[in-house]
């Protein structure tokens, strides 16, 4: 099962609780998890541990959702570089082109 990132560990481990989960267990899966913060549920379709983290613990978090917008960013640069050159390049051939062109 997966992991959940959350600034509210406490009630996202409530709700877990409410909804039929054992919280506060020993982790199956991955041993070694705070067992505080381990939800295990075993239903007839579905078991397995749910691993809640505080989300302040995220290497790098705040600057995550940054990157794409950063890289996109960039991207959109690069694009608006290279049309500003096809443009440029194609206005010179037209006009060299017009110059010396067809006559009739």
């Amino acid at each position: 099962m997966p992991d959940i990132w959350t600034e509210h560990p406490e009630i996202v481990r409530d709700l877990l609780r409410e909804a039929g989960f054992t919280c506060g267990v020993e982790p199956r899966v991955l041993p070694g998890r705070d067992p505080e913060w381990t939800c295990i549920f075993d239903g007839s379709n579905i078991a397995g541990d749910i691993y809640i983290h505080q989300l302040d613990t995220v290497p790098g978090h705040g600057t995550l959702a940054a990157w794409p917008l950063a890289v996109l960013g960039l991207l959109l640069v690069v694009v608006l570089c290279q049309a500003w050159a096809i443009i440029r390049l194609r206005r010179r051939t037209c006009g060299s082109g017009a110059k010396s062109g067809f006559q009739g």
